[in-house]
């Protein structure tokens, strides 16, 4: 009489399985360096901080501050439709974007260049060649996106995202409260650089970064997943990504909530210069401020990773919300602080100095959020052969919102910093009701 036993699965099998945790783990931890090199040297030529004080220094007018923030938007928005429709139907992804990452390094180290050996310039002549150079900049991290979000989705499962998600700006937070440190020394009378070769640095120092960034992403194993569909002519390619607003209800909700955001977020250019012009709070400053920023993303990951996972990532948009609505509210009211010297880790400082810095904590902990949040909520929605699709469309949608730093600079000139504040906090409570109407998705893996 034979004995009855259980079969454990073939040997090959657990050797795949294991295989394919290992490569999961590496290309986690590869992903988690990647986003803190990223984000460091992003942080080097922050459109919200470092941008607009550069660009204030060489005009006054408050039109050319906000179109420093507007190429950031439309730079990354406009060629991801283009790119997507190229490279969907390929299996492979990694070169473009280790191509288009080397070129972007590229680039920085020239501008940086440029502002050292020619920003002696006439300024309006010098403003024109680097604004240019900007937006090639600009676009080339746009390029770099799609395929970017692609792999993203294929070397991670989805019941990890998140997490993943989380970490990076964890990782990116840390590093870039050490460029805030490095940036407030850089800026200030102690380092002995004067204007421009200080940002000339700063610039060299984000392309430096962005190498580093593109190295550490290149030793990720790419999965290789077989596609269904031919790449399709640029008519029916458009045609097709703009059904998706009609058809999938989710990525209509998730596209208008990301275009109410774009309203609320408009001032975000502004509150360097309004601290500067406004408020007479100095320059070297702003290092504390991308701390504070920074500090504060890398904080609130800790509670997005756990929403996230347990609250479904769609929740990470209305908690967002809420915070980018405190973030307003405190530019709008620092006019009521008093001006009063408190000490600070040993040194004097004053209260309002003290006060706005929580301008860029809420800020630094919303943005974290509602970026964990569209990237993976665009993964969960997306199926896995549309993935550059589904993300490059709705970073096309953001397109329009590119012009409005522009819009807030005639506002401002208009009717002043904090009108305009007050302006951007009207579209809070609507991004807030349609942030609630987001359905959770749930992935089998989960």
């Amino acid at each position: 009489m034979e004995m009855a036993h259980n079969e454990g699965p073939p040997l090959r099998d657990v050797v795949a399985a294991r295989r394919t945790q290992k490569e999961v783990r590496r290309n986690s931890w590869l992903l988690v360096i990647n986003g803190g090199l990223v984000m460091m040297s992003y942080t080097f030529i922050s459109a919200d901080l470092v941008m607009p004080a550069f660009v204030q220094t060489l005009t006054t007018s408050s039109i050319l501050v906000g179109m420093a923030g507007a190429l950031m938007r439309m730079g990354w928005a406009w060629p991801q439709v283009f790119i997507s429709r190229i490279i969907e139907p390929k299996p492979r992804k990694m070169p473009l974007l280790i191509g288009a990452g080397l070129a972007r390094s590229a680039m920085w180290i020239l501008v940086g260049a440029m502002t050292l050996f020619l920003g002696g310039m006439k300024p309006a002549i010098f403003l024109f060649f680097f604004m240019v150079s900007y937006a090639m900049g600009t676009s080339l991290m746009g390029v770099m996106s799609v395929p970017w979000m692609d792999l993203m989705g294929k070397a991670i499962p989805a019941s990890h995202r998140s997490k993943i998600f989380a970490l990076r700006r964890f990782s990116g937070g840390a590093m870039s409260m050490a460029a805030g440190l490095l940036i407030s020394y850089i800026l200030s009378a102690q380092s002995g650089l004067s204007f421009p070769n200080n940002y000339a640095v700063l610039f060299v120092l984000s392309g430096l970064g962005t190498a580093m960034a593109v190295s550490i992403f290149s030793l990720i194993r790419e999965p290789i997943e077989r596609r269904t569909h031919a790449q399709l002519s640029l008519k029916n390619y458009l045609l097709n990504g703009l059904s998706l607003m009609k058809e999938d209800v989710n990525f209509r909700r998730l596209c208008t909530v990301q275009f109410l955001w774009g309203f609320s977020m408009m001032g975000g250019p502004f509150y360097v210069p309004y601290a500067i012009t406004g408020l007479g709070i100095g320059a070297a400053y702003i290092g504390l401020y991308v701390m504070a920023m920074q500090f504060s993303a890398v904080f609130s990951n800790v509670a997005w990773a756990w929403i996230g996972r347990y609250k479904g990532n769609q929740a990470l948009f209305l908690y967002g919300t809420f915070l980018l609505a405190l973030s307003i509210v405190v530019p709008i009211c620092i006019e009521y602080v008093p001006h009063r010297t408190i000490w600070f880790w040993g040194t004097e400082i004053d209260l309002r100095v003290a006060v706005y810095a929580f301008t860029f904590v809420f800020s630094g902990a919303a943005q974290s959020g509602m970026y964990s949040g569209r990237m993976t909520y665009v993964l969960d929605i997306a199926p896995a052969d549309r993935r550059p699709t589904y993300t490059s469309f709705m970073n096309m949608f953001m397109f329009p919102q590119g012009l409005l730093p522009m819009l807030a600079g005639v506002l401002v000139a208009w009717i002043s910093y904090r009108n305009l504040f007050l302006i951007s906090l009207l579209f809070i409570p609507f991004a807030a009701l349609l942030a609630r109407q987001l359905k959770p998705v749930i992935h089998p893996e989960d």
